[in-house]
């Protein structure tokens, strides 16, 4: 057991913000998502956060812990290293309360790429095979595993000063539709990315990379995206 000191973010009943401190002991193995449950518990049961998995698949626990966006539920405390650990809500998004941040922006943005599978031919009755080699095949391996968090969003350095950029995620999952060859909704796809909101507005920090809980690279999407805006036919062409 050790001895850990925590502040957390609150909402006055004003709409203003606190921190508010709590101290406890916890075993090596408990996460900060345990931890919050403990206050909820045992201290204050007023205390507002979002989970829903607990195995790090959904995303609904993404929270700023000791100022870098991570899933509490996949956060050992022990491996912060620091006795001391703040925990607010995600940035660049509206706070609902405490450490729960409304979403609404970020899908906005999302569904404005429709990320949904638009087939060619919706009547085909025909097994569509993607061998592994292609190049949707090869990206879609390292790319696919988005779930939708928002920990790319928050820390997004344009996002925080252009609220209509698209953002990492939206980005990424067009363009694997894009490169989907099951997929026939190019045009639309690729009017928004290449709006002024669109990819050409990312300035490569990389900040996404880092917060990215599944390891997606998401700033090389948009610098394929980028190079692929010069060369549209090629998704035609798929």
């Amino acid at each position: 057991m050790a001895t850990y000191r925590f502040k957390l973010a609150r909402t006055d009943p004003s709409g203003g913000r606190r921190g508010d401190l709590f101290t406890l002991d916890l075993d090596s193995r408990m996460t900060v998502l345990d931890a919050l449950f403990i206050i909820q518990r045992e201290y204050d049961p007023s205390l507002s956060f979002r989970c829903s998995c607990r195995v790090g698949m959904c995303g609904t626990c993404a929270m700023r812990i000791n100022w870098m966006p991570r899933l509490a539920c996949q956060t050992r405390v022990e491996t912060l290293r620091s006795e001391s650990i703040t925990i607010e809500p995600l940035a660049s998004l509206p706070i609902a309360k405490d450490l729960v941040v409304d979403l609404g922006p970020f899908f906005a943005k999302w569904k404005k790429i429709r990320p949904a599978l638009h087939p060619k031919n919706k009547d085909s009755k025909e097994l569509a095979i993607v061998p592994p080699d292609s190049e949707f095949g090869r990206q879609a391996q390292g790319k696919r595993d988005c779930i939708t968090c928002g920990a790319c969003y928050s820390v997004c350095g344009i996002v925080g000063t252009s609220a209509d950029y698209l953002g990492p995620a939206a980005i990424n999952r067009a363009m694997l539709r894009l490169l989907d060859p099951r997929d026939g909704n190019v045009d639309d796809r690729l009017a928004v990315l290449n709006d002024e909101t669109g990819v050409w507005r990312c300035h490569t920090q990389f900040n996404c990379v880092a917060a990215c809980p599944k390891g997606i690279n998401l700033t090389d999407s948009i610098m394929k995206m980028k190079r692929a805006m010069l060369f549209p036919k090629k998704f035609h062409d798929k």
